[in-house]
């Protein structure tokens, strides 16, 4: 059994089991041994685990700024939100006319656009630079997906990656899904005027719905119902999954958070609300469409449609 000597060059580079930084001078001295020696303590050493990215996924109307607010709140966070260096909606808006700090947009909305390979490998450069800048000064990073712009638009959600595909190569993911009930969320959007896609129906939401929840099937689901109802011990839970330190006066902070999407009904009150007016038709399609029946199903909804929903927002 090979051993260090007391005193030797290789004994000095070790301190309680742990590998000290070397010096000139002490690496000079290392013999043959020495060297083998601290080769096998380096392959023993555990590796140090990555830092991860956070993210959190959902559909549009949900309530999600909410909690993007509320996660905003916790301790030495950075969230981005609405992100998706995909998105298709501003280049056919006036807003991809003026943008002096996307080089994305701007290059995706030029004469001679970009492919979507390069936007995409311009979008992983920044992450790494960002996440890695994020890291050093203790700052975790927290990115909310724009899952409309790939599900619920005219684009073929299935021809190209998710937000998390591309995040594969910047570092491990923890991640979250928040859903609302579907009736709630669909209302809202068709509120909004957001029904980007065709045919503007329930069944056609429910069945793009379905396919962005197995995009992230494996994934936590918080509902937003449940958030709304104790939002302290639900936005614990989040911190968890996300390995977030979570602060408990996060409440008294959301009112001054300022995110894209915020186009919910206003108020600081976190509680459940009554549920907006609905059609006879509406009612009659939910019963005929398998898809939103399905899509209850799966998330532990009643397809039954009441006049209570789940939420304070949209």
């Amino acid at each position: 059994m090979s051993a260090l000597t007391p005193g030797s060059a290789a004994n000095s580079l070790v301190a309680d089991g742990q590998l000290a930084r070397p010096t000139v001078d002490a690496i000079d001295r290392l013999s043959k041994s020495d060297l083998n020696r601290l080769a096998g303590l380096l392959k023993q050493r555990p590796p140090r685990e990555a830092v991860p990215i956070r993210t959190i996924h959902h559909f549009a109307c949900t309530g999600g700024t909410l909690i993007a607010k509320g996660l905003q709140s916790q301790p030495n966070t950075l969230l981005l939100s609405e992100m998706d260096p995909l998105s298709t909606i501003q280049l056919t808006t006036q807003r991809s006319r003026f943008a002096p700090t996307d080089p994305i947009l701007l290059a995706r909305s030029a004469l001679s656009p970009i492919s979507d390979i390069t936007a995409v490998e311009m979008f992983v450069a920044a992450m790494k630079v960002l996440h890695d800048r994020m890291n050093g000064i203790g700052r975790r990073l927290i990115l909310r997906d724009h899952a409309h712009s790939q599900f619920c638009t005219d684009v073929d959600w299935r021809q190209r990656p998710s937000l998390a595909d591309m995040l594969t190569e910047v570092a491990p993911l923890r991640s979250i899904v928040t859903v609302r009930h579907p009736i709630d969320s669909f209302l809202a959007l068709d509120r909004n005027q957001w029904c980007h896609f065709s045919p503007p129906t329930l069944d056609e939401y429910a069945r793009r719905y379905l396919a962005f929840l197995s995009t992230y099937e494996n994934v936590p689901i918080v509902r937003y119902e449940t958030f709304v109802s104790d939002p302290d011990e639900t936005m614990r839970g989040i911190c968890k999954q996300l390995d977030l330190p979570y602060n408990s006066d996060w409440k008294a902070l959301i009112s001054v958070m300022r995110l894209s999407g915020d186009s919910g009904r206003r108020g600081n009150k976190i509680a459940p609300r009554v549920r907006r007016e609905y059609s006879e038709e509406l009612v009659q399609e939910a019963q005929m469409s398998t898809s939103y029946q399905e899509l209850c199903v799966r998330l532990g909804y009643d397809a039954e449609i009441d006049r209570f929903g789940g939420g304070a927002e949209g």
